[in-house]
């Protein structure tokens, strides 16, 4: 399908992590099963604000009035993601110091992404404690699943994060060595050396 890129209907949507588009639309791409459908990879959701044939989406790299096309995408199974790392800078930068818990932010994304698909190289803006973020997915991998081209999966309960900040960005992070502890990571059985990182004490 063709659909054109318009403007969010309203300022708030930007930190949801989904494109919208009119409820008509949406029929053509829903999932069954599902109340969501995915475009180009995002999470598609409706909005009354968005006329037929319209899409906004900022994360996608296209301009107000760009027609582009969409397609459903079937997650297969065993789609969960056993590790998500996230790379973390200020949307305005150079503004502000300050320290980020990774346990209690860790929880956050969960619960506010759960059932998105998070693709590797993939940019997100999230607002944490009166804080405005814009969150890079450095890694996502699939519990059992090879490293590939396109390493991506979908956020849920169980999923581990990993927070990394530059030095420089003005974020420090505390607390990753508690979410370590917490039951998500005991959950999660597979060989740290094999994705890179080099194994948990590595990593911390």
């Amino acid at each position: 399908m063709t659909i054109n890129v318009t403007t969010t209907p309203a300022k708030d949507l930007a930190y949801t992590n989904c494109a919208y588009c009119s409820p008509t639309d949406l029929r053509n791409f829903l999932v069954p099963g599902s109340k969501f459908a995915d475009a180009f990879v995002l999470t598609l959701a409706a909005h009354d604000a968005i006329p037929n044939g319209q899409l906004q989406r900022r994360y996608a790299k296209v301009s107000t009035g760009d027609s582009i096309s969409v397609s459903r995408f079937v997650p297969t199974q065993d789609f969960n993601l056993a590790l998500l790392t996230l790379d973390l800078e200020f949307v305005k930068k150079g503004t502000k110091e300050e320290q980020v818990d990774a346990y209690s932010l860790a929880d956050q994304v969960r619960k506010r992404f759960a059932n998105q698909i998070m693709t590797t190289g993939q940019k997100v803006t999230l607002e944490y404690h009166g804080n405005g973020y814009i969150v890079t997915v450095n890694q996502a991998t699939v519990k059992g699943q090879e490293k590939s081209n396109v390493e991506r999966g979908m956020v849920s309960a169980d999923t581990y994060v990993i927070f990394e900040a530059a030095n420089s960005s003005g974020i420090k992070i505390v607390n990753q060595r508690e979410a370590a502890s917490s039951n998500n990571f005991r959950k999660i059985e597979f060989n740290y050396e094999s994705l890179g990182i080099g194994g948990p004490r590595a990593v911390f």
